[in-house]
């Protein structure tokens, strides 16, 4: 599976008045999981993606969010340990992508460590993480963000650059599958 994962530590703030976190912090935890990936390239591993897309060319191209869709599996409770945001491409076109994402908690290596499913690794929705792990993986979420490439400064719709597509495709993995709408 070609997904990057982006670890988060929770803020107490993150909390709703009924003791769980709330759904604007998952917007949030899916914005900070995109610059993570595409601009500050910060995530566990260098996608290459934030080359086309760090905003250091004025005229050169941003990443609008269009419309995002979440769907909440279960409530998220406060908790010091991090949660992991996966994120991919689930589809691309010529000016607009789709990251794809699934905000996890319980996802640990054989030391107990915080870390990636990495490729082959994700258990699905639940489930062990083996290799000596035994943290069970739980998707609490799932999420789409449609993103259109613009020019940085007309903010019109502009093509992936050959180049930018090259390297976002290397991150294609299967749509998530909501089960809403």
């Amino acid at each position: 599976m070609a997904r990057t994962s982006i670890d988060m530590e929770l803020r107490w703030g993150d909390q709703d008045a009924y003791g769980h976190v709330n759904n604007v912090a998952f917007a949030r935890f899916l914005e900070e999981a995109r610059v993570r990936t595409f601009w500050l390239g910060s995530g566990r591993e260098r996608t290459g993606m934030e080359r086309h897309f760090r905003g250091d060319d004025p005229a050169g191209p941003k990443m609008l969010v269009a419309n995002q869709q979440i769907e909440f599996l279960r409530v998220l409770e406060y908790s010091e340990r991090p949660i992991t945001v996966e994120l991919w491409i689930g589809k691309l076109g010529g000016s607009s992508l789709e990251v794809h994402y699934e905000i996890v908690e319980g996802v640990s290596d054989s030391s107990g460590a915080s870390s990636a499913s990495g490729a082959g690794g994700s258990t699905g929705a639940s489930g062990s993480t083996g290799a000596g792990g035994s943290t069970e993986r739980s998707v609490v979420a799932r999420a789409i963000s449609h993103i259109v490439i613009v020019h940085g400064e007309t903010m019109r719709p502009i093509r992936l650059s050959d180049e930018g597509r090259a390297s976002v495709s290397e991150w294609m993995d299967e749509p998530v599958q909501m089960r809403r709408g």
